[in-house]
């Protein structure tokens, strides 16, 4: 059922657009378009907000179960099966990261710079605002003076009305009243005709001021409707514009229309169609059950070899046998609680004790921290836990280690080390 009705076209009412001063309220529409503006920019950073908040949560989730799951005592395909639901959060925190990022880039602005180049402040109003208000006065003004003068002479003839019915009471009871000189009679009778003389005139002016305003109708509905008519077609630009706000609003939001979405979901269910638990027991039949190889026990004849290999596991500090080498005397120097430590290897002697060498330890080259990769961070970012970095789009810093196989990189920010998901950055 349609919101509006017939019903109510052309009743008149006492609070008709066409009475002075109901323009108002029309006017006043155009401070509200300005003011819903500003909630439909509320209702889109709220949402966008939400967004964040629920794809933060599902990164949290994703990552707190993908560590218990890596501890836990699942194994095979049901594993990866379980990995797959965790998959889809990661999947969907990203779309969801994405969502915030477009409400906020493009309908929000969209609106913002929409209602700045639609309504102009002026004072304590808008130029708009203004303009309409003084386009209903300057059309109202000529019938309002018309109006004025059919309400006086109105008010005037009516009161004449009085006048004349209270003389005519008068000389009736005059009539009944001996007392009275035939002079005295006279007089209200001349009074009586006096005031039906004046309510004719007034009578008259009463006609002509309503015959003028009557005339001028026309005139006055023809201005008024001019300048409604531009309040129609501005306020028709503000229902088409957030006509298209909304349609914007069901295209970021409805995720169904996303082929990246839909594709998340049938990655999802072919992961847990994969699950095999014949697969699964096999493996773990081969890899822990009955399933794996044994040495068993078997006869075994005596040979020198074996007692030597038997004897040697018993000679503790002698790795060789009875030439063997022996490190002794090993020592660790440094010189302050503020240098780096001198390591010096061990005095190293043969089997007659004689000393062999004693070289000083030197740093190994490959132990350097990495360099890294500069990176700059596409969206903002806020580490969900101790190990993770935080950072803002556009930020630049250093990529230490390339991405995982769970999709996170190792990073660092201002002389700090943690991780970031990789598709937050691209090497610059």
């Amino acid at each position: 059922m349609s919101a509006y009705s017939d019903e109510n076209i052309a009743n008149p009412t006492s609070d008709s657009f066409w009475e002075l001063g109901n323009y108002k309220k029309t006017v006043k529409r155009i401070d509200e378009g300005h003011r819903l503006c500003n909630d439909l920019m509320a209702m889109i950073h709220e949402r966008s907000e939400i967004e964040k908040s629920y794809a933060k949560q599902l990164r949290q989730w994703a990552k707190k179960w993908n560590d218990l799951l890596e501890k836990g005592p699942e194994y095979g395909t049901i594993s990866s099966a379980w990995k797959a639901v965790l998959t889809e959060s990661e999947r969907n925190c990203d779309i969801h990261l994405d969502v915030k990022e477009k409400l906020m880039t493009d309908t929000h602005q969209k609106v913002k710079l929409w209602q700045k180049e639609n309504y102009h402040k002026k004072m304590l109003s808008f130029k708009e605002t203004v303009e309409a208000d003084e386009g209903f006065k300057k059309a109202q003004k000529p019938w309002a003076k018309l109006l004025a003068k059919v309400t006086s002479t109105k008010k005037s003839y009516h009161n004449m009305c009085k006048l004349e019915k209270s003389a005519i009471n008068g000389e009736n009871n005059a009539k009944e009243d001996s007392s009275l000189s035939p002079d005295q009679i006279k007089k209200l009778r001349d009074k009586v005709e006096k005031c039906r003389q004046d309510k004719i005139k007034a009578k008259e002016k009463y006609e002509k001021a309503l015959s003028d305003l009557t005339n001028y109708n026309a005139r006055y509905m023809e201005d008024m409707t001019l300048q409604f008519n531009k309040t129609q077609d501005f306020e028709g630009k503000r229902l088409d514009f957030f006509k298209e706000i909304l349609s914007d609003l069901h295209e970021r939001l409805d995720l169904s229309s996303q082929p990246k979405f839909s594709q998340v979901y049938s990655d999802f269910i072919q992961t847990v169609s994969n699950a095999d638990s014949d697969k699964d027991l096999k493996w773990w039949k081969n890899t822990y059950g009955t399933g794996m190889a044994m040495n068993w026990p078997a006869f075994e004849e005596y040979s020198e070899e074996l007692h030597s290999i038997s004897s040697r596991k018993k000679n503790k500090g002698n790795v060789g046998g009875g030439d063997e080498v022996m490190l002794t005397n090993a020592s660790y120097k440094s010189n302050s609680a503020h240098s780096d430590p001198a390591i010096t290897f061990p005095v190293v002697t043969d089997s007659n004790q004689q000393v062999v060498e004693e070289k000083p330890y030197t740093e190994d080259p490959e132990w350097d921290e990495p360099v890294g990769v500069p990176v700059k961070a596409l969206y903002d970012y806020e580490g969900a836990e101790e190990d993770e970095l935080s950072f803002k789009k556009d930020d630049v810093f250093t990529k230490l280690e390339d991405e995982d196989e769970q999709g996170w990189c190792r990073g660092r920010i201002d002389g700090r080390d943690g991780l970031y998901p990789a598709n937050y950055a691209e090497p610059i």
